[in-house]
């Protein structure tokens, strides 16, 4: 008599969400600025620790503003550093926090760097 043995694999997953992370960046006047580059890094805080809700992403993600200043992404939930920057402005860094179930937006205002305009005064014509 033959036995067969069958082996089953059960694979438990755990869902992963991702939320919709968006915003416009304007400058101080509140005009869109195109072209900006929007670099997006997790933060691992206290994932190794059992916070299970702070998944993140592995690679940094690297976005561009569309022609009306508008991003968006779909992110897993998580501590993100998000920078900003664009020529002849005063980069920005701040830590967003994406939740499960949560749309999470962020403008960003950039004022034009003093250290440009006091090199170049108003020679600052376009972006």
């Amino acid at each position: 008599m033959r036995t067969l043995f069958i082996t089953l694999f059960l694979t438990c997953s755990i869902p992963v969400f991702s939320e919709t992370f968006k915003g416009t960046v304007n400058d101080s006047a509140g005009g869109a600025i195109p072209g900006t580059l929007i670099v997006v890094h997790w933060d691992s805080s206290g994932s190794t620790v059992g916070l299970s809700s702070n998944v993140g992403i592995k690679d940094d993600l690297f976005l561009k503003t569309d022609t009306n200043g508008s991003f968006a992404i779909e992110l897993p939930p998580g501590f993100y550093d998000v920078f900003v920057s664009i020529r002849a402005f005063t980069p920005v860094c701040r830590k967003v926090r994406i939740k499960a179930g949560k749309e999470f937006v962020y403008n960003p205002r950039l004022n034009v760097d003093p250290l440009v305009t006091a090199e170049l005064g108003f020679k600052i014509v376009g972006r």
